[in-house]
């Protein structure tokens, strides 16, 4: 799901009433989050078990841990030099082997 200016958190919530097991976040530059909706609706489906990647829209470069979000906090996943598009392939195949979201940080930093 693209982030942009001024989103609300309607989609985030339909995909978790959906039964998503999972969510690419694609922010602007370090995967930043629209504030202040959609930060807390991606905290609440975390809590009910969706997996969280945070990815980011632009060019190139990495999705730093705990740059623009408290991922530790949340319990986030971030894509490092992933695109949004490869984050969800690594993020569907990750799934099928756990929910850990520890682990799939680490097939992230590793593929």
């Amino acid at each position: 799901m693209y982030g942009y200016a001024n989103m609300n958190r309607v989609a985030i919530d339909a995909f978790v009433a959906a039964g998503a097991k999972g969510i690419v976040h694609a922010g602007v530059g370090d995967g930043s989050l629209a504030r202040p909706a959609v930060e807390p609706a991606l905290d609440e489906a975390r809590k009910k078990g969706v997996v969280i990647v945070r990815s980011s829209r632009v060019g190139n470069g990495i999705v730093a841990r705990n740059g623009e979000a408290k991922d530790d906090e949340h319990d986030f996943v971030v894509s490092d030099t992933l695109n949004p598009q490869k984050a969800r392939i690594l993020l569907m195949l990750a799934l099928t082997k756990t929910t850990d979201t520890k682990e799939i940080q680490r097939m992230f930093y590793t593929y």
